[in-house]
């Protein structure tokens, strides 16, 4: 096992790593264990009972617990409801228990509990997975396969076949537990594991092929990727421009990073492509709701895609200085002085003549009825002033305004009051910044 040269460090640097196996019990992942702990890595491990197979998954966890009791080595222990979770969310049982447990791993390597996670993915599981993805339609990118290394996760032994694997088990002498539910072909897994099996007995150099397959489709797939321009990050969404959208190949990978950059890596389908990219010629305005709260709208010469609201809103507080998370705000109070002389910075920084607010001002989010002074003089409905200021109306929602009952002295980010302008009078300002 070369894990220097996986993650393109020397050995004394490897050997300083913390690295996290994932251990079900199960003959792969004790295998790995065993041959990180032979050379000398720093391991530990982490069980997940999914709750699923009922005493069963309870005896497997106990018995990970005494083999890494026996091996001195520490165990990360959780138990969660993947059955319950994934009745809740709509997601099969596969798909919930991963969910369930890579956000366990997440939080490990968050925690610093551990530098990696290393799974027992081996060559027979990659053979796999490539053609559960073939099955579900997939383009270049589901060809690549699973990489041996991915971010912070580690699979060192990708290259090696279950049946060597099986060899290495049966010399060492190794004990493990088997999972009854292996034979279970209701699983799609299992039944292709069954079928992969069947082919081998005709095409026995299949794992190879498969292998040479996820390599030349990693090249193509990078290839591509090079030629992918940045979604345009601002307020909490992704711009891409429509005019990058006229090549598929390109236009597919665009919305993945667009998506991507908001948090969604999952779910993004053939079918959801076709009704993103119909947008292109959509009117201005149009929009599009998908999975994971994703929605597309056609912004002028953009797509932008953004995150639905909870539709939960903050209650109002009283005006004062501080940090409110809540409405991604902060206030303070500085000297006339501290303004800077030019305000094109565009970060929508405001301020405020601190004596112009009133005692009973509070910091909420829009109501109806709304109004706002105009410089200038008159006043006008909150919401046409946001058309004014090409707030989009996806925004208007989640932004904070600073109010006098229906009087609004600020919308932060956005504009001010004619009522609160800064005069060569003023003496103090509340500066009003919009937290990123």
């Amino acid at each position: 096992m070369d894990l220097p040269k996986l993650l393109g460090v020397s050995e004394e640097e490897a050997k300083k790593l913390k690295i996290c196996v994932a251990l079900s019990g199960g003959r792969d992942s004790v295998a790995l264990l065993d041959m990180l702990r032979e050379c000398g890595y720093d391991v530990s491990a982490v069980n997940v009972e999914h709750g699923i197979r009922g005493e069963e998954s309870v005896s497997d966890s106990r018995f990970v617990s005494e083999l890494c009791a026996s091996m001195g080595l520490p165990l990360f222990a959780y138990s969660v409801d993947a059955p319950a979770f994934s009745a809740q969310n709509g997601y099969t049982l596969e798909q919930g228990a991963r969910i369930l447990r890579y956000r366990i791993f997440d939080e490990l390597l968050n925690e610093k509990k551990c530098d990696y996670i290393a799974l027992a993915h081996h060559l027979d599981d990659q053979v796999e997975t490539v053609l559960m993805r073939i099955l579900r339609g997939t383009g270049i990118k589901g060809l690549t396969g699973m990489r041996a290394v991915s971010g912070r996760y580690l699979r060192p032994l990708l290259g090696v076949s279950r049946a060597d694997i099986d060899r290495y088990v049966r010399e060492r002498g190794l004990r493990y537990v088997e999972d009854s539910t292996n034979g279970d072909t209701a699983y799609t897994r299992n039944f292709l594991r069954g079928e992969i099996a069947t082919l081998k007995t005709r095409f026995p150099a299949l794992s190879d092929a498969v292998a040479r397959l996820c390599a030349n489709a990693r090249e193509a797939d990078e290839y591509i990727d090079s030629h992918v321009p940045e979604p345009e990050l601002k307020g909490g969404e992704a711009y891409v421009k429509i005019s990058d959208l006229d090549e598929a190949a390109i236009a597919k990978r665009l919305v993945m990073k667009a998506a991507k950059s908001l948090g969604v890596t999952q779910d993004i389908e053939e079918r959801h492509f076709a009704l993103i990219l119909a947008l292109k010629d959509a009117e201005n305005g149009k929009y599009l709701e998908l999975t994971h709260s994703l929605d597309v709208h056609r912004q002028g010469d953009y797509l932008v895609f953004a995150l639905r609201s909870d539709g939960v809103r903050a209650e109002e507080i009283h005006f004062a200085e501080g940090v409110f998370e809540q409405f991604r705000i902060s206030v303070e109070k500085a000297p006339v002085a501290d303004i800077p002389s030019s305000l094109a910075s565009g970060d929508g920084t405001l301020y405020l003549d601190a004596d112009s607010v009133p005692f009973d001002a509070v910091i909420r989010h829009r109501r109806e009825g709304d109004v706002i002074a105009k410089f200038g003089g008159g006043s006008k409905s909150l919401g046409d002033f946001l058309t004014d200021k090409k707030v989009p109306k996806r925004m208007r929602d989640s932004l904070a305004v600073v109010a006098s009952g229906k009087n609004v002295l600020a919308v932060a980010g956005v504009d001010i009051s004619s009522s609160c302008r800064v005069t060569d009078a003023t003496t103090e300002v509340y500066k009003i910044s919009v937290i990123k």
